[in-house]
C-alpha cells in the first residue's frame, strides 16, 4: 500500500498556540484550569488532565485563586467580564484569527448592522462570534436557513456576512453568491481561516490521486468533519477515524493507494500512529520489498542503525586525531549507545508513546530480545573495556552509571527545581552531546596509549558540535510530544528559531576549529572535508519542524547518515595516503 500525507495536516497556528500556552502553564502553575475543552482532540484533553489541567464547564466550577485558560475558539464578552469580576488569572489563547472574527461581529453590531453567520449553532466558537454581535445576529448552516433568516431581516436593515473560521469553502462561495443576489448591498467579509482552506483544498486535491481518504481527528471536530465531506465530494471511500483503532482493516486492503489528512486540532504524534498502522495494514501484502522494508524498520526502530552510526562517528575522530581506529573502540561505542538508548525507551514509556508511536508495538513485541540484547551491549562494552586499559573502564563505567540514574529521582521534592538529572532544563540535548564526545573522542585516547593533544580538542569540537545539533533536531521534530510530557528540552525552553540558531552558532565554531587546526596544522586534510558533514547538520537542522509528521524511518535514516557520510570521507583520506 502506498499512503499519502497532506503537507498540511496536523496542528494550526490557533491550536498550537492555545496547547502550546496551556502544557507551558503546566508546568509551573498548581491550581490550572480550562474553560470548556481546550480543543475537540479527546487524547490531548486526557494529556492535559494528566498533567493537571481541569476543565470547567463554566465560571463557577473555577476556584478562587486559580488561573484559567480561555481556550482557541474564544469566550463571549459576558464570560470574560465574569472572569475579571472573580480576579482570576486569566490565559487568552482564543486564536488571534476567531479574535479577528469576533471584532468584526462586534463592529458590525455596533453600526446597528444585522450579523449572518453561516457556521454550526451549537459550536464554541460560533457562539462567542453571536455574542459580540449583540442582538441583530442570525446563524444559518445552509442556503436554505439562509433565504429563511433573509425573509425575518427587516429590508432596512443592511447585513454583515460572516463565517464560522472553519467552515466549508465551497459552502461558503455558494451562500455568497445567493446573498449578494437576496441582498445586493451585504457587506461581506472573508473570515474562513487560511489554514481551513489551505487544509480542504489539499485534501480535495489529494482525494483526486488515491483510491481512499483516511482523515485523522477527533469525531467533535468540526474542521476534521469538513475534510471527510470534502473527501468524500470527490466521490471516493472517505474514513473519519479518531485513533488506529478505529481504522478499517478489512476495507483499507483492498486500497493500492491511500491519502491520509489530519484536522487543525489532530496532534503529530497521533497522525504518525495512524500512519504506522496503515504501514502495517499495507505490510500484510507479502513481497521481496516489503520483507526488506520490515528488516531496515528493525534496523532502525531497534537502534542499531544508531549504534552502527556512532561508530563511525568514533572511526572519524580517530582518524582527526590520527589514531589508529581499532573495531574494539568502535565496539565499546556502538555496544554502549546501543544499550543506552534502549534503556532511555523502556524506562521512559510515556515519552514512547507519544513521540515515537510506531515504536511502542516493536518494543513490545521484540521485548525480551531487546532487553537481552541492551544488557549484553552494556556488559560487553564493560568487559572489553577492562581489557582495554583500567582507565577507559573507569571511563565508560562513569559514562554507563549516569546513562542509569539520569531518570532516577536523586533529590527531594522540588528541591533544585527538580527531581532527577532528567528533570534539569536543557538537559537531555546538553547531555547527550557531552555523553557522546566523552565516549567518541575522547575513550580513544587512553584506550590506544596515546597522549592528548591540540588534535584531541578539535576532534572534541567537532563530535560535540555532531551530536548536540543531531539532538537538537530530534527535540525540535519532537518540541509538540515533549511539552506534553512535560519535558523541558531547549526547543521547549526557548522555541524552534532560537534553538537554531544556537545550533548554528555551535556549528560555526566547529567549522572554525577545523579549519584553524588544518592552518596550524593540528590535523589532516580530513579537517576540511569534515565542512561537508556540519553543513548537512545545519541543513538539518533548519529544514526540520515541529509540526510536520514525518516517517521515523527516513527521518532517521537521514539524520544517521550524516554520521555515516563522515566515516567514508574519513576513510577515503585514509586510502589515499593523506591522513
Amino acid at each position: 500500500m502506498k499512503i499519502k500525507l497532506a503537507r498540511a495536516s496536523g496542528f494550526c497556528y490557533g491550536v498550537r498556540r492555545a496547547v502550546n500556552r496551556a502544557f507551558d502553564e503546566a508546568l509551573h502553575a498548581d491550581n490550572l484550569f480550562a474553560l470548556g475543552e481546550l480543543i475537540h482532540n479527546p487524547q490531548v484533553l486526557e494529556i492535559l488532565k494528566l498533567r493537571g489541567v481541569r476543565v470547567a464547564k463554566s465560571v463557577a466550577e473555577i476556584p478562587d485563586g486559580a488561573s484559567v485558560i480561555i481556550r482557541s475558539h474564544g469566550v463571549s464578552p459576558e464570560i470574560k467580564k465574569k472572569l475579571r469580576e472573580r480576579n482570576l488569572t486569566i490565559i487568552d489563547a482564543t486564536c488571534p484569527k476567531v479574535a479577528r472574527v469576533q471584532q468584526l461581529a462586534e463592529r458590525a453590531g455596533n453600526k446597528g448592522r444585522h450579523v449572518v453567520i453561516f457556521g454550526d449553532r451549537d459550536h464554541s466558537e460560533v457562539k462567542g462570534i453571536a455574542a459580540h454581535a449583540g442582538r441583530r445576529v442570525s446563524i444559518v448552516k445552509d442556503l436554505k436557513g439562509l433565504r429563511r433568516a433573509l425573509r425575518r431581516i427587516p429590508r432596512k436593515e443592511k447585513i454583515t456576512l460572516l463565517a464560522q473560521s472553519t467552515q466549508n469553502l465551497s459552502a461558503w462561495e455558494e451562500l455568497k453568491r445567493e446573498v449578494c443576489r437576496l441582498k445586493p448591498d451585504v457587506q461581506i467579509h472573508e473570515t474562513i481561516c487560511g489554514a481551513t482552506d489551505e487544509r480542504q483544498f489539499e485534501t480535495r486535491e489529494l482525494a483526486r490521486e488515491v483510491e481512499a481518504m483516511v482523515v485523522v481527528g477527533g469525531l467533535g471536530s468540526a474542521n476534521t468533519r469538513r475534510l471527510a465531506e470534502v473527501a468524500a465530494e470527490e466521490g471516493i471511500p472517505a474514513f473519519h477515524v479518531e485513533t488506529e483503532a478505529n481504522l478499517p482493516r478489512k476495507e483499507l486492503r483492498r486500497f493500492k493507494i491511500v491519502g491520509v489528512a489530519a484536522g487543525a486540532s489532530t496532534p503529530s504524534w497521533m497522525i504518525r500512529r495512524v500512519l504506522n498502522a496503515l504501514e502495517r495494514i499495507g505490510g500484510e501484502r507479502r513481497s521481496f520489498v516489503s520483507f526488506l522494508t520490515e528488516v531496515w524498520r528493525f534496523v532502525v526502530r531497534s537502534n542499531l542503525l544508531v549504534a552502527f552510526a556512532a561508530a563511525q562517528l568514533l572511526y572519524t575522530s580517530s582518524r582527526l586525531q590520527g589514531i589508529e581506529p581499532e573495531l574494539y573502540y568502535q565496539w565499546i561505542v556502538a555496544a554502549y549507545i546501543f544499550g543506552m538508548h534502549l534503556l532511555n525507551h523502556f524506562t521512559d514509556v510515556f515519552s514512547t508513546r507519544i513521540n515515537y508511536p510506531a515504536r511502542v508495538g516493536f518494543y513490545a513485541r521484540f521485548r525480551r530480545l531487546l532487553i537481552t540484547l541492551g544488557l549484553l551491549g552494556i556488559g560487553s562494552t564493560l568487559v572489553v573495556s577492562y581489557l582495554l586499559s583500567p582507565f577507559t573502564f573507569v571511563l565508560i563505567f562513569a559514562m554507563s552509571l549516569l546513562g542509569l540514574v539520569y531518570r532516577v529521582e536523586l533529590f527531594g521534592k522540588r528541591r533544585f527545581g527538580a527531581r532527577r538529572l532528567m528533570d534539569i532544563p536543557g538537559s537531555k540535548d546538553l547531555f547527550l552531546g557531552l555523553a557522546w564526545t566523552v565516549v567518541i573522542a575522547l575513550l580513544v585516547v587512553p584506550a590506544s596509549g596515546s597522549t592528548f593533544s591540540p588534535a584531541t580538542g578539535i576532534a572534541a569540537l567537532f563530535v560535540f558540535s555532531m551530536a548536540f545539533t543531531r539532538s537538537l533536531v530530534y527535540s525540535i521534530r519532537d518540541v509538540q510530544g515533549d511539552r506534553m510530557v512535560g519535558r523541558e528540552t531547549i526547543p521547549v525552553l526557548i522555541g524552534e528559531s532560537l534553538t537554531r540558531r544556537l545550533g548554528a552558532v555551535v556549528l560555526f565554531l566547529a567549522a572554525c576549529g577545523l579549519v584553524a587546526s588544518f592552518i596550524l596544522g593540528w590535523c589532516s586534510v580530513l579537517a576540511l572535508l569534515l565542512l561537508f558533514n556540519l553543513a548537512y547538520a545545519f541543513v538539518m537542522l533548519w529544514l526540520t519542524r515541529g509540526e510536520r509528521v514525518y516517517s521515523d524511518v527516513l527521518f532517521d535514516t537521514i539524520v544517521e547518515g550524516n554520521l555515516i557520510c563522515s566515516q567514508f570521507l574519513a576513510y577515503g583520506v585514509h586510502l589515499a595516503g593523506l591522513a
